[in-house]
């Protein structure tokens, strides 16, 4: 290989693309996002699902099997996974609850700074942190909306399951521009805007995938290690999605640099 050919692919948007999202050491801030994702969001999804339903934990375990097709081992692991964060009286555990929501917190002031450091703009003052606790709103209502929308579409007609994917993409559209507004408040619209579009593209990749992997997954981590195996599955569920969450941005803000030649953005001195 040439020097000139090996230049060419080194100023490539490709390459551009993957040292950039190495230097920002977003494979590392990820894993640190979808752990924290874990044990901060899905038990405020649940708590919230047990104001509508006797046992929260119950009803988002049968929609998941449902959703997927899973039975017996798989099945069984899951709702003693879920349901193991619920009380049949219907008992909250507030000291976890507050726990959770201040995880969750933490979480929206984690992704901001990841977000801040992709667009280049400062992060968010002491003074917007109730930006943070919007989000998480948003977060859960977005969980609940998409998870009946999912449900609706199965065992539908054509026409019911259309409007329902279509729907889906409605809400995921409006919940990351309002996630990024929320977030990162300083920024465009138009880039808001377009990495709203590219995390729907990406968000239906993952719906495919998952519909084919997750099942198997699911089956096969349930029969090896229970309940603990599942979590592995939904880990990597998560772990897929915060990569979503933060790729999108990154492929608009570096395709924009590269286009016009100009340096990628970098956070301004605080």
């Amino acid at each position: 290989m040439n020097d000139e050919l090996r230049d060419r692919i080194l100023a490539s948007y490709p390459a551009v693309l993957i040292r950039r999202f190495f230097d920002l050491e977003l494979l590392d801030r990820a894993f640190g996002l979808a752990a924290q994702a874990f044990v901060a969001i899905l038990p405020l999804v649940i708590v919230a699902i047990s104001v509508l339903f006797s046992d929260g934990g119950e009803v988002i375990a049968s929609s998941i099997s449902d959703r997927f097709g899973l039975a017996g081992t798989a099945r069984n692991a899951l709702s003693a996974l879920f349901t193991a964060s619920t009380s049949h009286e219907r008992t909250i555990y507030w000291v976890a609850l507050i726990f959770s929501f201040l995880s969750a917190f933490s979480l929206s002031r984690r992704l901001s700074r990841v977000y801040a450091s992709i667009f280049g703009v400062p992060r968010l003052r002491r003074s917007q942190t109730w930006r943070g606790l919007i989000w998480i709103v948003v977060q859960v209502l977005l969980l609940i909306a998409a998870s009946w929308l999912r449900d609706l579409r199965i065992g539908a007609g054509l026409g019911l399951t259309v409007l329902a994917v279509a729907g889906l993409l409605v809400v995921w559209f409006a919940a990351d521009v309002a996630g990024l507004r929320l977030l990162v408040p300083t920024v465009g619209m138009r880039l808001i805007a377009a990495s709203a579009i590219v995390s729907g593209i990406g968000r239906l990749g993952i719906a495919v995938w998952a519909a084919v992997y997750m099942p198997r997954s699911l089956e096969s981590q349930a029969q090896q290690y229970g309940p603990i195996g599942v979590t592995f599955a939904i880990f990597t569920y998560l772990l897929a999605g915060v990569l979503v969450y933060i790729c999108a941005p990154l492929i608009v803000t570096t395709w924009i640099s590269w286009r016009e030649g100009t340096p990628a953005p970098e956070l301004p001195a605080e």
